[in-house]
């Protein structure tokens, strides 16, 4: 006599969670996205030697004091914040822990974009 009722397997308990891309993507960012910041924070600030060139009558922006602690500090500033951000974009699962990761290159990429512009000029 067979028994149709009976379940073919029994359900597997304390099976591994899959890894999603979700959850590749979290551990690809937070670990690219600090060393971008550390990156950014040891060579950017370098850019200030940009104004080696600069005399007194030079009206390049980056000749200016206030420029050059711009370009020194401004990329320091966004790596310490990044780096915050990916780790907090690291603990949370929801949106925002998906804001935080997409925020911190974003932050770093700005720091660059605005002391590079500065220092260019």
């Amino acid at each position: 006599m067979i028994n149709d009722q009976a379940p073919s397997a029994l359900p597997v308990r304390g099976e591994a969670p899959s890894v999603t891309g979700s959850a590749v993507g979290r551990i690809f960012a937070g670990l690219l996205v600090p060393a971008f910041a550390g990156v950014t924070g040891l060579f950017a600030p370098l850019l200030v030697m940009a104004s080696d060139s600069c005399s007194e009558e030079d009206a390049r922006t980056i000749c200016s004091a206030g420029a050059q602690q711009i370009v020194g500090g401004l990329p320091v500033g966004a790596a310490f914040v990044a780096a915050l951000l990916t780790v907090v974009g690291m603990g949370n699962k929801g949106a925002a822990g998906i804001g935080c990761l997409l925020a911190a290159p974003f932050l770093l990429v700005v720091s660059w974009v605005v002391a590079l512009g500065i220092a260019g000029n």
